[in-house]
This record gives structure tokens, sequence and C-alpha cells, in this order.
């Protein structure tokens, strides 16, 4: 009844010509991106969520007016949960899952709550309806451990109880929609995800993502525990949105898709572009270990070959657009208390300062400190930028013809300082956002840090390439005992994997031509040209060890 009556207060006058998409947990993170995209594609969408997190809302304010966007205030847990039989649904998704690893037990009840009942109750909606169901999990189903012999250590001594907690429960979701799927023959999908990150991501949540943006958003010296190598797939918000779509779209159904970034970032190369984005943030490292869970295998191939899916935004970018979103957040908070009355100061009638001397010394005073901040907030930067730039193009092409003539320690060298000057672009390019900021040339500025980024990986590439070559020569000269030419070769193995992996960064970040400035775009398409005959150099070279050694 309480259900019903709380229907009765919603405006579902809806199209019946249209899909019709129930998104369960529609006010958070991943829903609230999800219900923009499926208003996008014409879909009706009633957002179902119980309001846990007060800032939901805000999440949905811009849907709100919408004509095919309704909000329902409800807890999908309640017994007898359903929705008028009147109102037909082809699609019902299911995101309402309390964020993993918010350090509550209750928060960990609800977890496994809303994984079991909220579940059963959709989909015995969907079996009702005979609507696609759609299962947003995630890759923890992977993890997990129980005791032989206590309830209290339920799960294994070093392992977090609330992460576990929700891989249990995410695996009990998995585990229900398959039985609907096998006994009423509905039409599933199960869609696994890792490491999402973007704009409106809960910065509350105990996973790494989330800590290491929330310290830097913060301006606090970011804070890595052990050595930082433990490894993330950060997956951008809209690449997975993307991905559930086409799962939407596709036909088939019993089938599991994972929209998971296959590249793998560890939390201290993270922390690093962080650095880079924000500035001014210090990296420090505590002593202590910080339990990883055992890596599983993603199997990507049915969402790259059935749904055509494969993630388009680059970390940088990714990272850069979630760090404007909360700044942009955070100005518009405090225009909004800006806008109070300010309290009423007798303000005291100024001096005049009768004697012209000390006037003309003022404006004198004034005028060679404005020059002054000018010069080393504005000029300074951007003549370094630009000079970075120059250089470090002069000297990665300097390197690679001395790479291609077999001038290998020329090439180490002349590639480190190409490095080097990228990455002093990249520090002077920081220091000018603001101005970028303010003159609205935010793109332009974005997409030079991408190519300074591009170049500096490229520059690295080289030089790691050049070391591989020395180490080679070493290997094979003469008067080498065998012991030591295997020492050399191990050398070579390494520094061909560090090239490898540069490159790899390298063919992560694009630029978008039009809006890159004019004087880096002819730069731009000589940097690509570079990456590919680098590429086909590291592979030679990584196919010619692997014979030797």
């Amino acid at each position: 009844m309480e259900t019903a009556a709380k229907e009765q207060k919603l405006k579902f006058n809806f199209s019946g010509k249209q899909p019709t998409a129930l998104v369960a947990g529609g006010a958070g993170f991943l829903g609230s991106h999800l219900c923009e995209a499926l208003v996008a594609q014409k879909f009706n969408v009633i957002a179902v969520d119980s309001l846990s997190d007060e800032e939901s809302k805000q999440n949905i304010a811009g849907l709100l007016s919408s004509p095919n966007f309704s909000f329902w205030e409800e807890d999908i847990n309640k017994p007898g949960f359903t929705i008028s039989p009147t109102i037909p649904l082809s699609h019902i998704f299911h995101l309402a899952s309390v964020e993993e690893r918010l350090a509550s037990s209750e928060i960990s009840l609800q977890t496994l709550l809303v994984n079991s009942l909220g579940t059963k109750n959709l989909l015995d909606l969907a079996v009702e309806k005979r609507a696609k169901f759609i299962l947003v999990s995630s890759t923890e189903v992977f993890h997990g451990a129980i005791s032989q012999t206590s309830v209290a250590a339920y799960f294994e001594q070093g392992a977090d109880p609330a992460q576990l907690s929700f891989s249990e429960a995410k695996r009990f979701a998995e585990t229900l929609t398959a039985e609907y799927f096998k006994k009423y023959n509905l039409a599933t999908t199960i869609i696994r995800i890792k490491d999402p990150y973007g704009p409106r991501m809960n910065l509350a949540v105990d996973n790494i993502l989330d800590k290491l943006i929330s310290q830097a958003l913060s301006r606090r010296r970011i804070e890595i525990v052990g050595d930082g190598l433990r490894t993330l797939n950060p997956t951008y918000v809209s690449d997975i949105i993307f991905g559930i779509v086409k799962a939407v779209l596709h036909q088939a159904k019993g089938e599991i898709f994972n929209l998971i970034n296959p590249e793998k970032f560890t939390e201290r190369a993270i922390a690093e572009h962080l650095r880079r984005i924000v500035g001014g943030v210090e990296i420090v490292y505590k002593k202590g270990e910080e339990l990883e869970l055992p890596f599983y295998p993603l199997i990507l191939g049915p969402s790259e070959e059935k749904l055509g899916w494969s993630p388009k935004v680059p970390l940088t970018q990714g990272l850069s657009e979630t760090i404007t979103f909360y700044r942009e957040k955070e100005e518009k908070g405090e225009k909004e208390t800006s806008k109070l009355p300010a309290p009423k100061v007798a303000i005291p009638e100024p001096k005049i300062e009768k004697s012209g001397r000390r006037q003309t010394l003022l404006r004198w005073l004034i005028f060679l400190s404005s020059a002054t901040l000018v010069f080393w907030l504005i000029v300074l930067p951007i003549f370094t930028l630009a000079a970075a730039t120059y250089f470090g193009n002069k000297n990665l092409e300097q390197a690679a013809d001395s790479l291609a003539n077999d001038k290998a320690q020329l090439a180490s060298d002349q590639a480190a300082k190409a490095e080097g000057s990228y990455k002093n672009g990249e520090a002077a390019s920081q220091n000018i956002s603001w101005l970028a900021n303010l003159l609205r040339l935010k793109s332009p500025m974005r997409q030079t840090e991408n190519y300074l980024f591009l170049a500096e990986n490229l520059a690295a590439a080289t030089k790691f390439s050049a070391e591989t070559q020395t180490a080679i020569m070493e290997a094979s000269g003469a008067g080498l005992s065998e012991g030591q030419a295997i020492e050399n070769l191990k050398v070579a193995r390494s520094k061909i994997d560090l090239a490898k992996r540069s490159l790899e960064i390298a063919t992560s970040v694009r630029c978008e031509e039009e809006t890159l400035p004019k004087p880096l775009r002819g730069d731009y398409q000589n940097l690509l040209d570079k990456e590919r005959e680098l590429t086909a150099l590291v592979g030679s070279i990584d196919n010619a060890l692997r014979t030797i050694f």
C-alpha cells in the first residue's frame, strides 16, 4: 500500500512507443550517467533510488525537467517491491549497490541485502514485465575467502571484511541472475566493471583510486602505503556507460561482458598523473603492507567482438575531466556562498598624501611589483613551455637519427634530454592552467598537456631502446665470460620491457588536432610517425632477444 501511495505521486506519462527502462540506483555515480545516456537514446527512464547518500539527488538534477525522465524514491529491498501493472517496462538495470569498501558494518550488511533481496525483487519484476534484466556487477566476484573454524573471523586474516562482503554480495547477485535465466528463460546480461572513475564518483569510498583523487583535490600530500606497485585498471565512466548501452542493444541473452580498461597502472603511476594535473602535491610513501587480492585474467574478447567495445578515454584525460568537475563544483559552492549579504563595515576615509614624491615612488613600486608578478606568473611559464617543447622536439629528432645510425649511447643521452624538456614543459603548463581557464582556452591547454605527455613517453621509449642496444652490443663483446654475457642480456631484457611499457602509455594518449594549438599540429604528426617507427623497432629488438635469450 505504501509503495502504491508513493507511485501515485509520480507522473508516468511516457509515450508507449518508446522503450521504458527502470534504473535501480539511478541517482548514484554510474546510475545517473546511465540515465542521461538512456534519455539521449530516446528511452523513457524511471530512476529508483533510496537516496542513502544525501548528495546523490544532485546527480540527476539536470534530468528532472526532462519529459522522458521520472524519479522514484523507494527501497528495492522492501518485501513486495513492484510497480504499477499499467507501466510497461522493457529493461531493468540493477546498479543499486552501496559502494564497495565503505568502512562500516552497517554498510556491509546493506550491501549484502541490496544484492540479495533487492536483486530478487528486481528479477521478479523483470519476469512479470518480460523485461530484459541487466546486472552491473564487479570483478570483485573473483575474490573472497572463508574460515572453516569461526563465524566471527569469517574472512581470512589480513583481508578487509567490507571488501570481501562486497565480493560475496556480487557473487550471489550473479548466481541468482543465472538461476532466473535458466528457470524462467529471462533475458539477462551481466556486466562486470573494475576501478570505475569520473565525475560524480563517491570520493568517500575507501578504494585506492578514490583516495588518490580525493587527496590530490584537497592539495594535501598523496600518501601511498607500501611501495605503490599495486595495480589498477582505471576505466572512465563514459566508456563504461557506452558499453552498457551497447550491451542493451545487443540481442543475445545469458551473456557476461567485462567492460574494463585492459591497461594496468600502478598506484604510483596514477599518483604521478594526478600530480601533473593538479600541481603542487607531494607524494609520500608510508610504511605498511596493503593486501592485494589475487589477480584473475580479464576476458575482454566478448566485449570487443560482440559489442565492438573498447575504452577510448586515456587516463590523463579521464583524470583531468574528473578533477575539473570537482573544482568547478567547489567554485560553484563558493560563488553561492559569496551571494550572501556582506556585513556592513565602516570604512575609514583614506588620508590624502600631500607629498608628490611619495606618491610617485608608490606608483613605481606598484608598477614594478605588478611587472615582476606578471613576469613570474605568465611570461616565464609561457616562455619555458615554448622552449621546453622546442628543445624536446629537437633532441627527440636527434635521438631518433642517432638510434637509426647505431649510435646507441648518443641516442640515449639525447632522448634523456628530450624527456627532461617535456617534463619541464608539463610543469610550466600546470603553472599557467589558471590563465588558460581565465581566457577560456582550457581545451587547447589540455591537448597541449596530452602532446607533452605523449612526447615524454616516446622519449623514454627511445632512451630505453638505445640502452637495450648498448647492452646487447656489450653482451656480444670479445673477452666476456658466458656469465657476464648473460647478465648483459638480462639488462637488455629489462630495458626493452621498459621501452614497451613507455610505448604502451604513449599509444594510449591522443590529441584532438582541431583544438591543438596550430604550431604543434605538424609536430604532432611527426610524433605519431616516430611512434610507428619506434613500435616497429622495439618489436624487432624484442623478437631478437626472445630468440637468443
